[in-house]
């Protein structure tokens, strides 16, 4: 297997990119790797360049060693590029969603096995303007806390970085919301919002059930929009998320489908967070890629709920 290795080392708190030699040099005594080519991160947009280089063919696999960010560049210059090389993560980052979601190992012992005996399978990818996104999209409450936690933070802290920024920001934007306007199959609305959010996956913000019924391809994307309520309702709200209970409240709107677009009614200059990085401003229209990307998975760690979503 020749694999392109795109490393962020300045990622969550670093811990694993320590070990990425150990990992990789156990990987080509075994013969699973044949040639590995690594390319270090230093800035925004390192990973989606380099990436956008690569040719059709010249290797097996593509390996993002970061978070949630890291690996949205290295699938935006899969798509753009119009390359069809496989990726995958190892989970380096602060919150990791999309790999816990899908029990991407984070230790020795476990990546190497992956390697071993995973395999390949087919997902969706969502646009969003002109980015794509792999995991979640967001604007409202708290969404911007991934961009005010600083990198030394991050590294020193992982995820209590962005609890820390929470305890800050809550007071300010519990009872702020925006008006938007949403357009999807040919329906309409409008709303006083707290927050929404767009998945491909489950999870997002560290919540396991954000998007309960999600399906990775599925051919759409799920949407949950938090309606404007009082604090002791919002409250209520995101405890139920811990349960997946939250969508049945009826402050909350929530369905899949494959196109969304997305207004907002206020004259604000809203951005859309898009896997934990500026997503540049609203308007946004949302479009579903079915099976758009092929994604390389531990086969030996699939739970049932995964087996269905990707089979």
């Amino acid at each position: 297997m020749n694999v392109k290795i795109i490393n962020n080392p300045s990622s969550g708190r670093t811990t694993l990119q320590k070990y990425l030699e150990t990992i990789v040099g156990r990987l080509v005594l075994q013969g699973i790797f044949k040639c590995v080519d690594k390319f270090d991160t230093k800035g925004k947009d390192d990973a989606l360049n380099e990436v956008m280089k690569i040719k059709e063919g010249q290797y097996d696999l593509i390996i993002a060693v970061g978070g949630d960010g890291t690996l949205n560049e290295v699938v935006n210059g899969i798509v753009k590029s119009g390359i069809n090389t496989p990726v995958t993560i190892l989970p380096a980052g602060t919150v990791n969603d999309f790999a816990n979601y899908l029990n991407i190992p984070n230790d020795i012992d476990g990546i190497c096995d992956m390697f071993s005996d995973g395999k390949v399978v087919n997902i969706d990818v969502c646009k969003a303007n002109d980015k794509y996104l792999i995991n979640v999209a967001a604007a409202g409450l708290l969404t911007d806390i991934p961009l005010k936690a600083s990198v030394n933070s991050k590294t020193a802290l992982g995820k209590f970085a962005y609890y820390a920024e929470v305890v800050k920001e809550i007071p300010k934007q519990l009872l702020k919301s925006i008006k938007y306007r949403f357009e999807y199959d040919n329906e309409s609305f409008e709303e006083d919002v707290l927050l929404f959010a767009i998945l491909n996956s489950s999870s997002a913000g560290g919540f396991k059930k954000f998007a309960p019924h999600a399906g990775l391809n599925d051919g759409k994307f799920d949407v949950c929009i938090f309606k404007k309520s009082d604090i002791f309702d919002t409250a209520s709200i995101f405890l139920k998320i811990l349960r997946g209970e939250h969508i049945n409240n009826s402050s909350v709107r929530y369905f899949q489908t494959n196109r969304l677009s997305v207004h907002c009614l206020e004259g604000c200059d809203i951005h859309i967070d898009i896997d934990g990085e500026d997503g540049g401003p609203l308007p946004v229209e949302f479009e579903m890629l079915p099976s758009r990307l092929r994604f390389f998975i531990p086969s030996n760690k699939l739970q049932n709920n995964i087996t269905s979503i990707l089979s």
